[in-house]
């Protein structure tokens, strides 16, 4: 039987090698709206917190933290390899009071009212069936409980993705096949009035999306952290999966010509833009 996310499930193991080898260069993206994020929740101390999509499991140890050896912290996550290095992260950094689950939150239970809270850093975006996976998610918090998540904005708020993929066009004469608007993918919840009405048909209620923006600035020395992210998203991604050696270091090539041609005073700076939502149980 095939399953809702079973796509995804083996795209992300597929990708998990070369994403964690690379989490530096996605935390100098991602980070400050994770942070910001993590902030909006608000998690007390002696509170059991959901982390979905959790990956390596950064966010999940700096929520275990937050919530100090009385709380608990849980990392979901659909590849069985993040949560591998996850474990071995807690492991190394002593934290106690994070555990990981692989599952799939749109099917699989996560627990009947089990948390206080509900937080993801961009891993929220690829269910098949969105409002069906928000309210597997809301049943497993409790009355009064919050969720708070960073999803992108469009794909024109965000430079670092955007110039990249219009490298892609100048090698291949056309974008790679992209996800449809409301189809999983890195942009699927990047309409607020979208993102509104999927978690209140979750049953969610009081949602916020406020939109944060915090640009990529680089040295140039350090633009190829940036050219290695840019393989694993949006078109630069897509068309690496099907181009031939020949083709893709073209491409390669071009994304990196790209970005060197918009340095500033020895600086690369480009747009980056997410929806920090929340809502309530």
């Amino acid at each position: 039987m095939v399953a809702p996310n079973d796509e995804q499930s083996e795209f992300w193991q597929e990708l998990a090698p070369n994403w964690l080898a690379s989490a530096d260069h996605t935390e100098l993206v991602s980070g400050p709206f994770g942070a910001a994020a993590m902030d909006c929740l608000q998690v007390g101390v002696g509170q059991r917190v959901l982390d979905v999509g959790c990956g390596d499991g950064s966010t999940t140890l700096e929520l275990a933290r937050r919530v100090g050896p009385r709380g608990e912290a849980v990392g979901v996550d659909i590849a069985p390899a993040m949560l591998v290095a996850a474990r071995e992260h807690a492991a190394a950094q002593g934290v106690q009071n994070a555990s990981f689950v692989v599952a799939d939150a749109q099917t699989e239970s996560l627990g009947s009212s089990r948390f206080d809270a509900v937080f993801s850093r961009f891993g929220v975006m690829f269910f098949a069936e969105p409002v069906a996976a928000f309210a597997n998610i809301r049943a497993s918090v409790r009355d009064g409980g919050v969720i708070a998540f960073a999803c992108w904005d469009n794909l024109f708020a965000n430079e670092w993705m955007f110039l990249p993929g219009s490298a892609v066009v100048q090698v291949t004469g056309s974008p790679p096949p992209m996800p449809a608007p409301d189809a999983p993918g890195p942009f699927s919840l990047a309409d607020p009035d979208r993102v509104t009405t999927v978690l209140t048909d979750a049953g969610f209620s009081n949602v916020t999306v406020t939109t944060h923006e915090h640009p990529v600035v680089l040295p140039e020395a350090d633009i190829e952290s940036l050219i290695s992210l840019s393989q694993r998203v949006g078109a630069v991604r897509e068309a690496l999966r099907t181009a031939d050696a020949d083709t893709a270091a073209r491409i390669v090539d071009a994304v990196r010509a790209t970005l060197t041609a918009r340095v500033e005073d020895g600086h690369l700076r480009l747009s980056a833009a997410a929806h920090i939502v929340r809502a309530e149980r």
